[in-house]
């Protein structure tokens, strides 16, 4: 369907809206990868441009029905011409640093420092003398092996909260104060909240950015939670719509590619984020012009620069035991090579695991469990480097794809259960969810959150 990480409806209300007219523009919001742009539904406002928190409506209608589109490629040689980079990133993801994941979500990840269980002190054997020599040796002894502890404490950094959320344009445009900012930030650090998906921008139909002149807000926001929370990861939101009502297909337009690179590395540069994610939609199966995008995205940011993309979810598998939206072409999914192929070049692959068409809770909660499994599969068979974490909805109706009745986060973290008891030690590549979005988020569903995922086991 869609992807769903927009901010609120103001996210867009600037001077930059001349470079596009609103109906022109796509009825998409970013974080799910939708199938077919062509087929939203009409919503008051527009997704792409003055509607940062309205929701994507799903690819059901008939166009859609009648035949899912091929994939695109940069070339008729893409797949010969991949093999190179891929190894090179291969290369690249068994280097990086593993992030700490979360299996079966037992033990949980504790925030706590601690001393490796493989440090031992050596034993000391001591002569045999009086007893003043010795109290004043054993003195000596403890204070090397408390010297030590805290020497091994203080480079053993504290561990990153493991669930993530989107933030829109009412943080990252506007002014908070510094009160505001510092409630959010106890907030989500009270709800295991530790990485941050935070509105920058998206590129217009003309390959002009959006709310340019809001840009020295976001760099002032990233300083204020900076200062409110040093340990959590700030990831700057670029969002580039790949086709839809005025857009033509340009992925395989080296300068739109550009485009994204350049206010990627602004976003980490400039405004100061740990990193980057990438709203990229629709991706089609097998793309391998998303491909050239991530490769250019990573030699620009370099191999320590984090990576977190918004991934669709595998919307109609087929000889899977599971419900399949009705209205969705059976076989729309990203095949397991492809879903590595991506995984090799990011750092998180967020998977948006809502806006599924479903009628019954039950089917929902099944289908979300497939997605976390079988994302988990396709990412564990490539050793240490990549992260799943699983976006779960908390925004109002939408249909056809949203039903809150179906889709929640009770059903969502009930599937989320079942899909990590099913995929075993896969499961341990999964690093969290994240809630779409903060603007959306109720007081019931922030304790249900907290109740069902944090609290639990």
């Amino acid at each position: 369907m869609t992807f769903e990480p927009f901010p609120p409806e103001d996210e867009f209300d600037d001077q930059d809206a001349s470079s596009i007219d609103g109906d022109e523009a796509s009825q998409q919001p970013p974080t799910e990868v939708s199938p077919n742009p062509d087929v939203y539904a009409t919503k008051p406002g527009n997704y792409w441009d003055d509607l940062p928190s309205s929701r994507q409506s799903s690819p059901f209608e008939d166009e859609f029905i009648a035949s899912a589109r091929p994939s695109r490629s940069g070339d008729a040689d893409g797949e010969a011409d991949l093999q190179q980079p891929m190894s090179r990133a291969r290369e690249r993801q068994l280097r990086r640093k593993q992030q700490p994941m979360v299996q079966n979500r037992s033990p949980r990840p504790s925030s706590q420092i601690k001393p490796s269980d493989r440090f031992k002190m050596p034993q000391i054997k001591l002569p045999k003398i009086n007893g003043t020599l010795i109290a004043i040796i054993g003195g000596i002894v403890l204070i090397i092996i408390v010297v030590i502890a805290l020497g091994r404490l203080s480079d053993n950094p504290t561990r990153t909260l493991p669930n993530a959320i989107w933030i829109g344009t009412e943080w990252t445009y506007e002014q908070p104060d510094d009160a505001a900012v510092k409630e959010l930030a106890e907030r989500l650090k009270g709800h295991e909240i530790g990485t941050l998906y935070a509105w920058v921008s998206w590129l217009q139909a003309d390959n002009t950015w959006r709310g340019t002149t809001n840009f020295e807000n976001v760099t002032n926001f990233v300083a204020q939670f900076r200062a409110a929370d040093p340990e959590a990861e700030l990831h700057g939101w670029v969002s580039l719509p790949v086709e839809g009502d005025g857009i033509p297909y340009r992925l395989d337009d080296p300068t739109v590619r550009q485009q994204v690179v350049n206010m990627s590395q602004r976003a980490v540069n400039e405004f100061g984020f740990d990193g980057v994610f990438l709203n990229i939609e629709p991706v089609w199966n097998g793309d391998e012009n998303f491909l050239a995008l991530l490769r250019e995205v990573r030699a620009a940011l370099g191999s320590e620069i984090p990576i977190s993309v918004a991934i669709p979810p595998d919307w109609s598998p087929i000889d899977a035991d599971v419900p399949v939206p009705p209205l969705i072409t059976p076989g729309t999914i990203w095949d397991h090579d492809y879903k590595q192929s991506v995984a090799l070049l990011v750092d998180q692959m967020v998977v948006m695991a809502y806006n599924s068409g479903l009628g019954a809770p039950s089917d929902y909660e099944a289908w979300v469990a497939y997605q976390v499994e079988a994302y988990a599969d396709a990412v564990s068979e490539l050793g240490e480097g990549t992260a799943v974490v699983i976006g779960i909805p908390t925004y109002d109706s939408a249909p056809p794809g949203h039903d809150p009745y179906v889709e929640n986060v009770i059903s969502a973290v009930a599937g989320i259960r079942r899909g990590l008891a099913s995929a075993g030690n896969a499961a341990n590549w999964v690093r969290g969810l994240a809630l779409y979005g903060e603007w959306t988020t109720s007081d019931d569903e922030w304790q249900a959150f907290q109740d069902s995922w944090v609290n639990t086991p």
